[in-house]
């Protein structure tokens, strides 16, 4: 089976027009954001192979719509979010119900936007190693 790249990509166009309306709306961007994280973590085992850039992607996601990181560019995160909602669309270029190849699309979708703001991802990973380090001193020093 062929994938139809341009049809997948003009989908994912329409999810990160989604998005940028999405993310006017904290309350609604968190609701999307737990959504697509409850879709994965019940279709894990299909996802196996972006589960860790997956779970990155969910965590920038939510750092940065509670406000907790905002320095990622505004492109990046509209492609992040973009990006599950395209994940939580039942009904894209290949619907999800379809056995085995209903995640293939998803897949490509989410490998996509991972290669695209690596970068970025590369930077948050260094602050939030670095928060948790800040915890981590915090809590020994108020230890002993």
């Amino acid at each position: 089976m062929k994938l139809n790249r341009q049809k997948i990509l003009d989908f994912f166009k329409k999810s990160q027009n989604r998005a940028t309306v999405i993310l006017n709306d904290k309350t609604k961007a968190g609701e999307t954001i737990q959504d697509a994280l409850g879709k994965a973590v019940t279709n894990k085992g299909e996802l196996e192979g972006v589960w860790s850039k997956l779970l990155l992607l969910f965590a920038v996601s939510k750092d940065y719509v509670n406000g907790d990181y905002t320095e990622i560019p505004k492109r990046s995160i509209i492609a992040i979010v973009g990006g599950l909602v395209y994940f939580l669309s039942p009904i894209d270029v290949l619907p999800d119900f379809v056995p085995v190849l209903g995640f293939i699309d998803d897949i490509f979708v989410l490998n996509l936007v991972y290669k695209q703001v690596l970068k970025d991802l590369e930077k948050y990973k260094i602050w939030k190693e670095s928060q948790i380090k800040l915890i981590e001193d915090i809590d020994g020093s108020t230890a002993q």
